[in-house]
């Protein structure tokens, strides 16, 4: 896969990415629908899947590293929402 594509696919999966944690921080009802879950969990299933791609490549250029590293972060950033989620709905339900 050609780095430009790569670029691109981060950006949109930022941006993405982006539009769930204001949702989240916002209306996280919004978050917790069908379409919702599925949107966050693809994102994190496709930031895996791109993040594999520029393990793959060996670049040492400056743009191509910050870019693997802005998918990461995104993408971990998607990973702890989920378990900070999880966590509260468990604190929440085992209240009186």
């Amino acid at each position: 896969m050609s780095k430009k594509i790569l670029f691109i696919s981060t950006g949109i999966l930022t941006l993405v990415q982006l539009v769930i944690l204001y949702t989240w921080l916002v209306d996280w009802e919004k978050l917790v629908t069908t379409y919702g879950l599925i949107s966050w969990i693809g994102s994190i299933i496709l930031g895996i899947i791109i993040y594999k791609m520029y393990l793959g490549k060996n670049e040492k250029e400056k743009l191509y590293i910050s870019f693997k590293r802005i998918n990461f972060l995104s993408t971990m950033l998607m990973i702890f929402l989920g378990v900070l989620s999880l966590l509260i709905e468990f604190a929440t339900q085992s209240m009186p």
